[in-house]
């Protein structure tokens, strides 16, 4: 739900390839050290699972999301909604909101224009969404920048790393909305209005430093996120989607088909499923499960979700021209690339997600063979 996605993957080796070149070219690009602008230096982890860092208390969260919500925010804060007013939400209340934002990604059809802004970039996307035989089917298309436009069709939102600025909601389900509640600490910062229509801001604050802050305003009608924005320790804005324009009206066929020349059509040739997976992590931050795997020509695909953060985790053969290791961070998505040794077979270690990059590191560090 919260952001497109900076990464897209069209083809199973897509991804090595990106990242390879975004690994070499992140040293020389201003932007890459953007998520952690304000944090200290990553200290190289064990290549052994580690032990979870400590959560901080309550105070020391809300004293750092405090710069987010202070009085006086400053040019890289969230703007305060129209009511100051800033009260924890009951545990009714968070699970209420995050049931309700679930289903309305899942099954409401709507067309609106958004804003996606992240690394000092806006772009503008038109966002169609329907339900056809139970079946999601989204189209986005670009409206700034090089001409692009996406339909997807299916349910494998879980496997996909494109798409519109809500597709990672497809992670959500019922059964994780218990996990979320403890691994976050919610509060109500008061209404605005977006789009011409009345919102309930949520705040979800990290009770550990292995994910990234997030304040939602919600549709008061139909549940729908209107606004989202991820946001570092420090409070500083690492992505922000808003819509502009919303339109409930049924959506025809019409207008869930291309509408350009550019468009493509998301890779339903391999879906996610139950696969047992040869690998697994020795470490992953408290609350991730694994939600969806896929089987790849020269690997797998594991995806992890604590309910509102994601990660996905590549394990590959490539070739000796992609011998990488490093990090490379735009906004809120790293990319942390290494390699593995399994009975002389060299693998591709790549974590991509919206998560701290030292989380990143520690969760590549941490995949191992199984038996």
């Amino acid at each position: 739900m919260i952001m497109a996605k900076v990464f897209r993957f069209t083809a199973p080796k897509a991804n090595s390839s990106l990242l390879a070149f975004l690994l070499l070219a992140a040293s020389l690009s201003p932007l890459a050290s953007a998520q952690s602008a304000g944090q200290p230096p990553a200290n190289s982890p064990p290549a052994q699972p580690v032990p979870g860092t400590p959560a901080p208390n309550v105070s020391s969260a809300e004293a750092n999301a405090g710069e987010v919500s202070g009085d006086e925010p400053s040019a890289g804060d969230p703007e305060r909604p129209s009511s100051g007013l800033v009260l924890p939400a009951t545990d009714a209340e968070t699970q209420a909101l995050l049931a309700k934002m679930a289903d309305a990604v899942a099954n409401l059809e709507y067309r609106g224009l958004v804003t996606f802004e992240h690394v000092g970039v806006m772009e503008t996307l038109e966002v169609v969404h329907g339900v056809r035989n139970g079946e999601q089917v989204e189209r986005i298309r670009y409206l700034t920048g090089s001409p692009r436009e996406l339909v997807s069709r299916g349910q494998d939102a879980a496997c996909r790393r494109d798409g519109s600025p809500l597709s990672r909601a497809g992670l959500w389900s019922s059964s994780g909305l218990q996990n979320v509640q403890n691994i976050y600490h919610f509060l109500i910062r008061g209404e605005e209005r977006i789009a011409d229509r009345e919102a309930v801001v949520l705040e979800a604050r990290p009770r550990d430093p292995h994910r990234f802050g997030v304040v939602i305003s919600v549709d008061r009608e139909t549940g729908l996120p209107l606004k989202s924005m991820l946001v570092a320790p420090a409070g500083r804005v690492l992505e922000r989607f808003q819509f502009v324009e919303l339109d409930l009206a049924p959506i025809k066929d019409s207008d869930l088909q291309p509408q350009s020349s550019e468009s493509r059509e998301s890779d339903r040739s391999s879906h996610c499923g139950s696969l047992v997976s040869r690998w697994r992590l020795g470490w992953a931050p408290t609350g991730f499960k694994a939600v969806a795997t896929r089987e790849l020509a020269d690997g797998e695909m594991l995806v992890f979700s604590d309910g509102l953060s994601a990660f996905t985790v590549f394990v590959q053969k490539l070739g000796p021209d992609m011998n990488y290791t490093g990090r490379a961070v735009r906004g809120a998505t790293v990319a942390y690339m290494d390699h593995l040794d399994v009975k002389g077979e060299r693998y591709t270690i790549t974590v991509v997600g919206e998560i701290p990059d030292n989380t990143a590191q520690l969760v590549a560090k941490s995949v191992d063979a199984r038996n």
